[in-house]
């Protein structure tokens, strides 16, 4: 089984579960802190280690969680995955329940680059206008780029809209040398 297919898979599950127990949302976050706590490299080194037996690995698991907030549907999951050697694939496994969850709550994610930082109020005009153009409700996340010049670069989905004064240059750069 390919690994971005088992990871859709297990984010698959852990979705339909959080769900029906209302806590989509709540595990999305959980689970997303989950992934970067492990993601720690000493922690990784040891999970990753294949002189640790899967019972040791799972016993560092629940250590590690127990210092955290994290549900018993997440201690659960990340016993599974330990158990299963699929602690690798939790970024991906996070990424897909991320995109699974957004799709059965009818959200959208935006990806926005700018020049400059964005005041609130720009911000939130700019979420009205992605939400006229998606139909969706929109999840905004802004970043600074300041190669990008001025204007900015929005990614919905898998379309990007790019209205960077670096992409301006670059078409009158390309319409000039064609002439």
């Amino acid at each position: 089984m390919i690994g971005g297919e088992a990871a859709r898979r297990y984010a698959k599950a852990l979705v339909e579960i959080a769900a029906n127990q209302g806590l989509l949302d709540e595990t999305g976050k959980e689970l997303a802190g989950v992934s970067e706590t492990l993601e720690h490299p000493g922690i990784q080194k040891v999970l990753m280690n294949p002189r640790f037996s899967r019972q040791m690995r799972i016993g560092i698991i629940d250590t590690v969680l127990e210092s955290t907030s994290v549900g018993e549907l997440l201690r659960k999951f990340a016993r599974l995955i330990a158990a299963k050697d699929r602690i690798a694939e939790l970024p991906a496994i996070v990424k897909s329940y991320q995109s699974q969850a957004d799709e059965m709550k009818g959200r959208v994610r935006a990806q926005v680059r700018t020049a400059f930082d964005l005041p609130d109020y720009s911000c939130e005009e700019l979420r009205k206008k992605l939400i006229e153009v998606s139909g969706k409700d929109v999840l905004l996340e802004v970043e600074k780029d300041e190669s990008l010049i001025g204007g900015l670069v929005c990614r919905m989905g898998g379309v990007v809209m790019d209205g960077s004064i670096r992409n301006q240059l670059k078409n009158l750069r390309e319409s000039l040398s064609k002439d």
